[in-house]
């Protein structure tokens, strides 16, 4: 099977999903014209839906969730695709598809290699595609398993007890159950210098502990928050002998995390795993001034010929 996917009839529609809000602000302000592409933001909500559908889909067809393996619970599945499609794991797929090269962030270049950026422009184009491809859903499904697929590698050597944690949930647990201590959150949203939006999470509880966090992911930041939260307050309270029968405990806490340290190498079959195939948007190159004042419309010409068969 050819491993170039992505087909566009429509140049417009692709250049519309490699452009960045950003640029299209920077270039009304500095011609005082519409920018004639639009922006990706909209891209980027559908792609983000087209991958969660399809990301349950690919597991479903496989016989997942069920009893005897450690995805148990549509729950199950619910983490393990919360914990792998995420911006970061998107961003190292979309570098790989050098989608750096061609998203447009105006003259903020450096955002080229931010993994927000990165991951909304390759759900932008996934989107994109989808209305391209006159909501062709079995073409999409292809585009959008092979990119299942780099996903569930990138967890294989991870525990399912760790892919499956949720931080918030266990620390709200931890707390319900061993003390009478009520957490207090703050959330605080704003956009920085770039208009990229900045997630400030803060929590406190009691005096004990105070811990505050910063991150463009406000889920990502939560559970960092309340990753190191329970962390804390499992620490002070061992320390200060109020945790009841902590032997037991760390007992049972060792026992269910041992059975649970198969990985999703063992739970999937290994044809799933080893039948990647992605498709590179273009090969790496030095772009030379020249290619600097290309037009994007001049860009998305050239893509599209290197996306001929």
């Amino acid at each position: 099977m050819n491993n170039r996917i992505f087909r566009f009839q429509n140049t417009n529609i692709l250049a519309q999903a490699l452009t960045n809000k950003i640029h299209e602000l920077e270039y009304q302000s500095k011609k005082g014209i519409k920018y004639p592409y639009g922006n990706n933001e909209e891209f980027i909500v559908i792609g983000q839906m087209i991958f969660e559908f399809y990301f349950s889909d690919y597991l479903i067809q496989r016989g997942y969730p069920n009893k005897d393996s450690q995805i148990k619970k549509p729950s199950d599945l619910v983490l393990l695709r919360q914990r792998l499609l995420n911006d970061k794991n998107l961003a190292e797929i979309a570098i790989q598809y050098n989608i750096h090269n061609f998203v447009q962030i105006g003259n903020q270049t450096a955002l080229k290699n931010n993994p927000k950026i990165l991951a909304e422009t390759l759900k932008s184009i996934v989107a994109a595609q989808y209305f391209d491809s006159g909501f062709d859903l079995e073409h999409i499904r292809e585009i959008s398993q092979s990119i299942i697929k780099e996903l569930l590698d990138k967890g294989q050597n991870i525990p399912i007890a760790e892919l499956k944690q949720n931080a918030k949930s266990s620390f709200l647990e931890f707390i319900n159950n061993y003390t009478n201590l009520i957490p207090k959150v703050s959330v605080e949203w704003k956009k920085d210098d770039n208009q990229i939006n900045v997630y400030k999470v803060q929590l406190e509880l009691d005096s004990l502990i105070n811990i505050s966090k910063t991150g463009i992911n406000k889920r990502q930041t939560e559970q960092l928050v309340y990753q190191e939260a329970l962390r804390q307050i499992k620490s002070k309270m061992i320390n200060q002998s109020k945790l009841p029968k902590i032997n037991q405990i760390q007992k049972n806490i060792q026992e269910k995390q041992s059975s649970e340290q198969s990985t999703l190498i063992y739970e999937l079959d290994n044809s799933i795993m080893n039948d990647t195939q992605y498709f590179q948007f273009l090969e790496q190159h030095e772009f030379s001034k020249s290619d600097v004042n290309e037009s994007l419309g001049d860009k998305v010409e050239h893509l599209l010929e290197k996306l001929a068969f």
